[in-house]
This record gives C-alpha cells, sequence and structure tokens, in this order.
C-alpha cells in the first residue's frame, strides 16, 4: 500500500496557491507606478493643455488608473483649475482627468 497519498493531496492542495500567486505576480509585473511631477513640470503640462484648448486641438492622453495606462483620444471641452483636472470629450462621452495622473499628451493639429 502507498504510503505517499497524504503527499500527493498536499501537494495538489499547493498547486492551486501557486498557480495563483503566479496569476498575480504576472499581473503586477506590467504595473506602471503613479506619475510625479513637481511644480515645474505640472505647469508646462498645464500649458500644453491650454494651447490645446485654445486652438481646438484633437488630442491624445496617457492617463494612469489603477496601476494601468489608458489612452483617451478627443478634444478638451473645459479646463478645471480648482480641481487641476481637464474634461475631455471622446467618442464614447466626456471623461474627467487630474493632471497629476496624466503621463503624456500629445496634440494633433
Amino acid at each position: 500500500m502507498l504510503k505517499d497519498r497524504g503527499n500527493k493531496k498536499w501537494t495538489a492542495m499547493m498547486l492551486t496557491e501557486h498557480v495563483r500567486d503566479i496569476r498575480e505576480w504576472y499581473e503586477s509585473d506590467n504595473d506602471i507606478t503613479e506619475p510625479q511631477y513637481d511644480e515645474f513640470s505640472l505647469n508646462a503640462l498645464a500649458d500644453d493643455l491650454n494651447i490645446a484648448y485654445q486652438a481646438n486641438s484633437n488630442i491624445s492622453i496617457n492617463y494612469w488608473k489603477n496601476k494601468r495606462s489608458e489612452e483617451f483620444h478627443g478634444q478638451i471641452l473645459e479646463l478645471l483649475p480648482n480641481d487641476q483636472a481637464i474634461k475631455i470629450s471622446t467618442d464614447d462621452f466626456p471623461f474627467k482627468l487630474y493632471l497629476k495622473y496624466i503621463i503624456k499628451v500629445d496634440i494633433y493639429e
């Protein structure tokens, strides 16, 4: 009679935990850190957004959200200086984006 049956059960039980840990590790490998801006960089970003708003240009914004990067395409509807945010219109519906989470802005003529 085999006496290693307990070891097989223990291995099978641990395997699901290992698979879960590996999946979490794989997902966290794609995480990006929240952007950190000093006052000068934040003002430069705000100036670029103001230029795009005044020219009514199309823009592409890479935005940090939940450790991932999301991309928005559209036009700036409104600048919200009190909130340090902008309202952007996309194909779906308007979004409010905070300046401190914007990673990159591309302006198209």
